[in-house]
């Protein structure tokens, strides 16, 4: 028999020293059992042998084993060899296809061997009929791993890729799996990631300008129809994103950086955004190459669970509930903490001034008075436009400098070296407040340090605040004023009557409609368990506020307030929220609080809470197409008419408390501040109160989106300032995801709204001549911090 005569049973020398130990030709396993078949029916039908018989006499045979296990058998071992003597893991893999010309070959030798067989065992004729019966069998078997033109493509395509050759490694270093080439290289591979990748985020990119450019030519087709400038806003802001390159991070810009590479470029990128703010305060920190140990406390309150959210981001600091406040670097807490404050460095530089010669709300004032060109008032009051983010965090003057620094830790130190800042090497403590924030928490206090700025600049203090008397008693100068008053405008209006102390969310707040229920509570002679008196706020009651819905609504914005190495900034946070109440407006039913207070904190005992607005909140945006809808007529513009003066009363509150604050300054605080504003039928603006400790719960989806960007980006511009993250190599690999991977600057939603460098001098003179209230000064501390406001 030739060698051909093999082809349908490959690698059989293997099977014949396994299973069977005399040396028999590789086709007598398949030709002996298919005669010793054929023979053994023909004996039994011409000597009708019985079962038993048949049986017993085959136990002398000798036994052969079947094809298919013969064959399972050798292609096992083919792999057990092929795996023990290959250079490489993979196994290589064999497929044989049936050929339909070979079929006929090789069933044709397969008849010749089986006659010569047959003869020779001397075979009756009668058994070729039944041979040829089994044969077309063994062509139908066949017939079935006969495979198509395609399939076979495909196989042949994974069969070449598996049995890659070993030049093809040495020269190449390919794998051809499925007919592709890959790269064994890792970094190759993230490679080929990144590329396409960036095809698509290219494709988005195109697919975006397009749909741009389509909405800024109809928009420009559509002739004397009024846009809403939160639409202008957003395509300002794109239009900035295009321009403005720094601190972007995108597929297209990193798609040939490795994954270690990315990590590196965005951790320098945000050392260089944290140096930016701390040179507008003349210090920089080093970061640290080693782990320092940093722990840090959370008080008790409604925002604890969020500040703890907000540090696991920063894995270089460790929670210590129990520790002592001489082993803690930060705490966080509703109140201060004088005895964490008492270890605190006191500052001792100078400020460093520029000298302005105006200060900003005094800029903005008079734009407000003179008439303007419609030029003129687009850039004065445009909300959130900006050509470079930086200009909401520092003055013009430092953005060409400062940008032109390499990033480099090294540069970094450089410049801060040439400029003569403060190095800062060894971390000192950090605390949620300022020293005598309660100048502008406490009520009576913020009312009085308004009331002097005020009458300093010459303006009139109740076109921002409603009209109020602080009185101690019924024979208070103060209240015989309030008493000349309700008598001139011949008992006009409701009034509404304050704690002057201990007061939080909405607790003794008193809305009277006479001057009878007035008399009667300020008559009484009550002390606080200090063994102060009591004090009270007479305010006048908005009788006709601008509603939304025909309900009540106030609006809440947040400031920062950072202290940061003998240098007080503020920064005003651009998006805030309205708090509705959850019944409708009546100004004759003064006893429902749910009509009256929309302090959240009374609010949510309502049985309506929630059913007109989650969480009784509504966004800028939304009221601002409520005004689009309903006030059409009036052209109330919320960004253009009503924003911007919210952001100058602020300034004048924190500009009234700087000369009280600043002598007592401690280094390397911040404070969160919150603001409650109302506005009236024709649309005015009034300062409520300021609360110390305002209420970050997540109590709506709107909240959700708001309050966490907020914390986050306060505490970029104050904690990281002071305690940058590490340098790469101090990172361990499972910690590297936690990095900030979003556009630093262009995220931010802080703006700058009061530099002590630029505005300290004037204010200094301004007060220079001035007496400070007594009253307010010799307040105990205590009286603000008995119970903080946490709504």
């Amino acid at each position: 028999m030739n060698r051909e005569d093999l082809a349908i049973f490959p690698h059989t020398p293997q099977f014949q020293t396994i299973y069977n130990p005399t040396l028999v030709h590789p086709m007598s396993a398949f030709v002996s059992r298919s005669s010793y078949k054929n023979n053994q029916l023909q004996r039994n039908k011409l000597n009708r042998f019985n079962v038993e018989q048949y049986y017993s006499k085959r136990q002398h045979d000798q036994r052969h084993i079947s094809l298919p296990r013969a064959l399972q058998a050798v292609k096992k071992q083919q792999n057990e060899q092929q795996r023990r003597g290959s250079h490489y893991k993979e196994a290589t893999i064999s497929i044989v296809y049936p050929d339909s010309k070979n079929e006929d070959s090789i069933v044709s030798k397969i008849d010749k061997v089986s006659n010569l067989q047959n003869n020779l065992q001397g075979v009756h004729m009668d058994l070729v009929e039944e041979k040829k019966t089994n044969i077309i069998d063994l062509k139908k078997s066949y017939t079935r791993f006969k495979e198509t033109s395609k399939t076979k493509t495909l196989l042949n395509t994974i069969l070449r890729g598996f049995q890659c050759k070993q030049s093809d490694f040495d020269n190449d270093n390919l794998i051809q799996i499925m007919g592709l080439q890959i790269k064994a290289s890792k970094l190759q591979e993230q490679q080929a990631i990144r590329t396409k990748a960036y095809s698509l985020e290219k494709e988005r990119e195109s697919i975006k300008t397009s749909s741009i450019e389509k909405r800024e030519t109809t928009t420009r087709s559509v002739q004397k129809r009024r846009e809403s400038p939160y639409s202008k806003i957003k395509n300002v802001s794109q239009q900035n994103m295009k321009i403005n390159q720094n601190f972007r991070f995108s597929l297209n810009d990193y798609s040939n950086l490795s994954r270690d590479q990315l990590f590196q470029t965005k951790l320098l990128s945000y050392h260089h955004f944290l140096f930016m703010v701390s040179a507008q305060s003349n210090f920089y920190v080093v970061p640290s190459n080693n782990l320092i140990e940093l722990k840090f406390k959370v008080g008790k309150g409604n925002n604890s669970l969020l500040i703890k959210e907000t540090f696991k981001q920063r894995w270089w600091w460790t929670l210590n509930q129990e520790a002592d406040n001489k082993e803690l670097n930060f705490i966080w807490t509703q109140i201060k903490v004088p005895q964490f404050m008492n270890l605190q460095e006191w500052s001792k530089e100078s400020v460093l001034t520029r000298q302005k010669s105006l200060s900003t709300t005094s800029t903005e004032l008079r734009r407000m008075k003179k008439p303007q060109s419609p030029k003129s008032s687009k850039k004065s009051t445009r909300f959130g436009k900006f050509d470079d983010p930086l200009q909401k965090l520092m003055n013009d003057q430092d953005i060409c400098e400062l940008k032109n620094i390499d990033k480099s830790i090294q540069d970094f130190q450089k410049y801060a070296e040439k400029k003569e800042f403060k190095i800062i090497d060894n971390f000192h403590k950090i605390h949620n407040h300022i020293e005598r924030n309660y100048h502008l928490g406490n009520k009576k206090a913020m009312f009085h340090n308004m009331k002097k700025f005020y009458e300093l600049t010459k303006q009139d203090l109740f076109q921002h605040l409603p009209i109020t008397f602080h009185v101690s008693g019924v024979k208070d100068k103060s209240y015989l004023q309030f008493l000349e008053y309700y008598k001139e405008k011949k008992g006009n209006g409701i009034w509404i009557v304050k704690p002057g102390e201990f007061t939080n969310r909405g607790n003794g707040i008193i809305v009277c409609q006479n001057l009878n229920e007035i008399h009667r509570i300020v008559s009484k002679r009550q002390n606080h368990p200090n063994g102060k008196p009591f004090t009270y706020l007479i305010q006048k009651y908005i009788e006709k506020p601008f509603l939304y819905n025909k309900r009540k609504f106030d609006i809440r914005c947040y400031f920062l307030i950072t202290q940061l190495n003998n240098v007080i900034r503020a920064y005003w946070y651009e998006e805030g929220y309205l708090r509705t109440s959850s019944e409708e407006f009546d100004i004759k039913d003064v006893s429902n609080q749910y009509v009256h207070l929309t302090n959240d904190a009374i609010q949510k005992y309502s049985e309506a809470y929630g059913k007109y607005e989650n969480g009784n909140k509504l966004s800028f945006a939304e009221f601002q197409r409520y005004l689009d809808k309903w006030h059409n007529n009036d052209h109330f513009d919320f960004y253009k008419d009503l924003y911007p003066q919210l952001k100058v009363i602020t300034l004048n509150a924190i500009k009234s408390v700087y000369h009280k604050i600043e002598p007592f300054k401690k280094n390397y605080n911040f404070e969160i501040f919150g603001l409650d504003f109302m506005i009236d039928e024709k649309f005015k603006p009034y300062l409520i109160e300021i609360n110390t400790n305002p209420c970050l719960e997540l109590s709506s989806p709107l909240l959700g989106r708001i309050i966490p960007a907020m914390v986050e980006n306060a505490f970029r511009l104050s904690i990281d300032t002071l305690v940058p993250p590490p340098e790469s190599t101090a990172w361990p690999p499972n910690k590297k995801h936690l990095l900030f991977y979003d556009n630093l600057l262009e995220n931010n939603r802080f703006q700058l709204l009061f530099d002590e460098k630029d505005d300290a001098l004037e204010l200094k003179n301004l007060y220079s001549n001035q007496i400070n209230d007594d009253q307010i000064d010799e307040m105990n501390e205590e009286e603000e911090e008995y119970k903080s406001d946490d709504d």
